[in-house]
């Protein structure tokens, strides 16, 4: 494989802006409630994280494959070259 296009800049704005929700988050107005809120903040953050690298990751593309083709007694038989862009699924 020699290439994938990533959009790092998209990235780099969907991890500001999870931090900056987390950060936005208001506190409670029971301060017995701190515990709560604040897992509940790190579980948002989490999941808007872990959505923001999953759109990065699966946004690539690919280009550039180059595969070997073997036979079933594992004899090189042929090579393969991936034309145009593929996509991550």
């Amino acid at each position: 494989m020699q290439n994938m296009s990533l959009d790092t800049a998209t990235l780099q704005t969907s991890i500001k802006a999870a931090f900056k929700k987390a950060k936005d988050t208001p506190p409670p107005a029971d301060p017995s409630q701190a515990d709560q809120v604040q897992e509940k903040i790190l579980t948002q953050l989490a999941q808007d994280l872990a959505s923001a690298l999953n759109t990065f990751v699966l946004g690539a593309e690919v280009i550039g494959v180059m595969v070997n083709v073997v036979n079933q007694s594992n004899q090189p038989i042929g090579t393969g070259t991936q034309a145009g862009a593929g996509k991550l699924q």
